[in-house]
């Protein structure tokens, strides 16, 4: 096949545990239907919870410069729990779009979309760089002479501006829409913006990347100014973004094929132009 009618995409899913990634990929995966089905491989144990990340591969054709073009795409989903949080990041690396999935009967899976953001903007560097303090009063800024952690300081930064500038496509599903409560805060009525998200008082997320709790002192560390710049903004991206609704019970399947394809188009687009 001519390369050039050809694609391979790294694909992103995350959100919180159990707002329903694994049915939304195998939805994907299906087109809807039982007539494809996914190729899927479990990188980590088999369990009910995801444990590490899934991989899924679906291959959809797409109209790019006016030529159909067929693309492979891989769907990388992120366990959401706590307990494979350490491991996380490790998978974060070298991704072409995010697919970020919310609970719409789970208001706190909604505000935490911030929170999923926060993490792949800031997970470029590793835990031991971004919050090590050797003694000399670094604040958990990594210091210069640690390996490697201006470099990882500057992929962070460039994540950042990859997500935030549309470098790096950002779809936002609104999963288990049938369990929508009548006058769910997060429905868009006609007109009406969704409600903006407001991440947790004191982020959880610290403990992400170290597995700590209570007795963990990072997880006490107050933001920098930086970092509470970054939240605010993370803020207005999730109201402003992408949203899309989807059903994944068994016999009421609903998803927006056309929206998808057109972000897997979005995608591929913005792929090649940063070549």
């Amino acid at each position: 096949m001519d390369r050039a009618s050809f694609a391979n995409l790294r694909v992103l899913v995350v959100g919180d545990a159990a707002v329903g990634k694994t049915a939304l990929v195998e939805n994907i995966g299906t087109g809807g239907g039982a007539s494809r089905g996914p190729e899927s491989h479990d990188v980590g144990m088999k369990s009910e919870w995801t444990c590490g990340c899934a991989l899924s591969v679906v291959r959809e054709v797409v109209e790019v410069e006016m030529r159909p073009m067929e693309v492979e795409v891989e769907l990388w989903e992120g366990g959401g729990t706590q307990t494979y949080a350490t491991a996380r990041p490790v998978f974060y690396d070298g991704f072409d779009a995010v697919v970020l999935v919310y609970d719409v009967s789970n208001m706190k899976s909604y505000h935490n979309l911030v929170v999923w953001l926060f993490e792949l903007c800031t997970s470029a560097c590793l835990p031991s760089l971004r919050y090590w303090d050797s003694g000399g009063g670094s604040g958990g800024v990594p210091e210069a002479d640690l390996e490697d952690g201006d470099g990882a300081v500057a992929q962070g930064h460039a994540m950042q501006r990859a997500l935030l500038g549309g470098l790096c496509p950002v779809l936002f599903v609104a999963h288990k829409c049938d369990l929508r409560p009548q006058q769910a805060v997060t429905q868009r009525a006609v007109g009406s913006p969704l409600l903006r998200p407001q991440p947790p008082e004191r982020l959880n997320l610290l403990d992400r990347f170290l597995g700590g709790g209570d007795t963990n002192p990072s997880a006490h560390r107050s933001l920098s100014l930086a970092e509470e710049r970054l939240l605010d903004q993370l803020c207005d991206f999730v109201q402003r973004g992408r949203h899309t609704e989807a059903t994944s019970k068994e016999d009421a399947q609903s998803f927006d094929f056309v929206l998808w394809r057109d972000f897997i188009r979005r995608a591929v687009e913005a792929r090649r132009n940063s070549t």
